[in-house]
């Protein structure tokens, strides 16, 4: 079979197909087709296909909208007004919440020890005590029960959980300051310098 070397008529043979094109196109077209085979075998394919195709069915808009309810307006329901009753109860929670929160605060904020012990100052230099005299009254207040003393050379590991706490609430109780000034240094003269 021979080819068909007019372009122009093979590239508007869909729009033949469709009846889209003019009046005076379209004779001219029609006139080649009635002498080439080529052509209208091309043509006879694109019918076949055009007939093969399933097209999808048309949307019917004005159906569907018939379908959709209609819109009803939906109004927010009015909330419960609160009775004299439960405005008190939340006043007295309130209330409530403030005064044991500042209680708890205020017990919390107060740490000095319930038994204090009374110790005299360190002794000043002077006459010395004879042995067989009776020590000197000391005005103590009650001591704590069961104080724990622990050497400095004592394993950690073997300490319990109370003796930790123990330890841990003495460090609490430590000065970060000395208790008296350090004595001066005296420079002493090596008698080296002339």
């Amino acid at each position: 079979m021979n080819e068909c070397i007019a372009r122009d008529i093979q590239e508007v043979l869909p729009d033949l197909l469709h009846s889209a094109l003019p009046a005076d196109q379209r004779e001219r077209v029609e006139q080649h087709l009635a002498a080439c085979d080529s052509c209208r075998e091309e043509l006879a394919v694109l019918r076949a296909v055009k007939d093969a195709a399933v097209f999808a069915p048309a949307i019917d808009a004005a159906r569907i909208s018939q379908l959709i309810p209609p819109y009803r307006a939906i109004l927010p329901t009015p909330a419960p007004k609160r009775t004299r009753v439960s405005q008190w109860l939340v006043a007295a929670t309130a209330a409530i919440l403030i005064i044991g929160g500042g209680s708890v605060v205020l017990n919390r904020g107060s740490t000095t020890p319930d038994v204090v012990a009374v110790v005299p100052p360190p002794a000043e230099v002077g006459p010395t005590v004879s042995p067989e005299a009776p020590p000197a009254a000391t005005s103590t207040v009650a001591q704590p029960a069961a104080t724990h003393t622990f050497a400095l050379a004592s394993d950690v590991a073997s300490l319990s959980d109370g003796d930790l706490v123990q330890l841990m609430n003495d460090m609490d109780d430590f000065d970060a300051l000395p208790a008296a000034d350090p004595d001066p240094v005296i420079a002493v003269d090596s008698g080296d310098s002339l």
